[in-house]
């Protein structure tokens, strides 16, 4: 009798080491390539539903671009632009300005250039992996939840890829941030810089605020550095199947 209370005691031990012990998630660890890719594949087991789900996302962006002479960083014109968004996962992105000033002035809305159209590529949709290399790199705090720190590499790049770092929180493998800069660079375009913060909203994440630094260098005749930031606001999943 006991051994069999020594034994049921050692059980318990062991069992209560590997829940807080060996598997316990924690800032600095270590991260093996087995833990990495359970992450990843647990990250796109649970986004990719979203892709498959809405068309993307609706939003109001409220944003404002200042441009800058490189060196001297002196403002030449700011922007200020109110617009609804139809971010879509694989299509065109579609805008409607609803006021737009330059310097205080108001202009036209259909004069707003909001210098994109095609849509990133994503990381975590069932293609994921054939587009990039994904890769979890450290356990960070961050906005004081513990996230895992996530490489992305594109596998070919393209103008349409993001290469950096995403973090998404232990607790619920919610996407919350990115970091980085483009896959491939667009003519004249010579350096870019973006970090967005994200929000998940139960079966779909989003971007609701960031920052993006362009520095522009047309063939070394034309040189301008753009600073975006952004809030997005009334945020709404787009439905399937998508209207033609």
């Amino acid at each position: 009798m006991r051994k069999i209370k020594i034994l049921s005691f050692l059980l318990v031990i062991l069992g209560v080491y590997s829940v807080f012990g060996e598997n316990k998630i924690y800032e600095g660890m270590k991260v093996s390539d087995e833990m990495s890719g359970k992450v990843i594949s647990d990250i796109t087991a649970k986004y990719s539903k979203m892709y498959k789900k809405y068309a993307g996302v609706k939003n109001t962006r409220h944003l404002t671009v200042k441009w800058y002479k490189p060196g001297s960083m002196e403002l030449v014109k700011t922007e200020k632009v109110v617009y609804t968004r139809w971010d879509d996962w694989y299509e065109d992105l579609k805008i409607k300005v609803h006021s737009y000033t330059v310097d205080g002035e108001k202009e036209d809305p259909d004069d707003y250039d909001p210098h994109e159209s095609e849509p990133g590529i994503p990381h975590f949709d069932e293609n994921g992996a054939k587009e990039y290399t994904r890769k979890v790199v450290a356990v960070e705090k961050l906005r004081g939840k513990l996230a895992y720190k996530i490489k992305v590499t594109p596998i070919k790049p393209k103008g349409e890829h993001f290469k950096g770092f995403i973090w998404a929180s232990v607790d619920g493998l919610n996407i919350m941030k990115n970091e980085g800069t483009s896959g491939k660079m667009r003519f004249g375009c010579d350096k870019l810089y973006v970090t967005y913060q994200a929000k998940d909203f139960g079966d779909f994440f989003h971007f609701i605020k960031g920052y993006t630094k362009v520095t522009l260098n047309v063939l070394g005749i034309y040189k301008r550095i753009m600073v975006f930031e952004f809030e997005n606001k009334d945020i709404e999943p787009m439905p399937l199947p998508r209207k033609k």
